[in-house]
């Protein structure tokens, strides 16, 4: 379904992904975990289009996708960003994001948009979240992080993608948000078998959702879990365990 094969990527002379190949099945649900500077961010940027590799080929459903640009794969591989102020206008307000979302595949200006998005569509979408519709007309800034993150979810969903990546979606909430959210996420995921990949630096999340489990290390994924080989695995033997001892002396 999308296939890379032997990326390499080089930033300012470093080689960020080194002869990288992995296979991405229909309806998988692949979570990465990976340190800092693995490469992770670059991974994604590869599969989005935002970085062209120097060297591979990235092929989605059989198709060579590898020099398309970010804006071309749009309609076929949507982002969610750890950051809340990539994934929404924050001077919009709520209905006037999800206006975005619904009509991102028109030739529509947002105020049309505005005029023909019916308020109980709005109101039903951001009622599903357990968010109240009179926040609709409040500005996305002046949301909570995990209220802004979930109406973001549903904007990069609101037309199924052929791949959704969510690129640590969950770092900057608290946990009840963040629990939120993989609830809702994982199960509109399951419900529609969108196939994704998930990047967190949480072993717990890694193990608790999606069918595999890859390891990137170093530019390369260097271990690949599928979903028996992940029952059998500890959180600290996918990234490693702080060591408390070590902090009292």
């Amino acid at each position: 379904m999308l296939t890379l094969k032997h990326i390499d990527v080089w930033l300012s002379q470093n080689h960020i992904l080194e002869d990288l190949s992995c296979e991405v099945t229909e309806g998988d649900f692949v979570v990465i975990v990976g340190a800092n500077g693995a490469g992770k961010s670059t991974f994604f940027n590869t599969i989005a289009g935002k970085t062209i590799p120097q060297n591979g080929t990235i092929e989605l459903e059989g198709t060579d996708i590898t020099m398309l640009s970010e804006q071309q794969r749009a309609g076929m591989i949507t982002r969610l960003f750890q950051s809340t102020q990539l994934n929404s206008v924050g001077s919009l307000t709520v209905a006037q994001n999800l206006a975005l979302a619904h009509y991102s595949r028109r030739r529509a200006r947002l105020v049309d948009g505005m005029q023909v998005l019916p308020q109980e569509l709005a109101e039903r979408i951001i009622g599903e979240l357990g968010i109240h519709p009179s926040l609709l007309e409040k500005p996305m800034h002046a949301l909570s992080g995990g209220q802004r993150q979930l109406i973001a979810f549903v904007m990069a969903t609101r037309h199924i993608p052929k791949v959704l990546l969510l690129d640590e979606p969950t770092a900057a909430l608290d946990p009840q948000a963040a629990t939120r959210l993989l609830q809702y996420s994982t199960q509109f995921i399951r419900q529609h078998q969108i196939t994704t990949l998930l990047i967190t630096h949480d072993p717990h999340i890694a193990l608790s959702i999606g069918n595999k489990v890859w390891i990137l290390e170093n530019g390369r994924i260097t271990k690949q879990y599928g979903a028996h080989e992940k029952k059998s695995l500890k959180p600290d033997e996918l990234i490693g365990r702080i060591e408390y001892a070590k902090l009292a002396q």
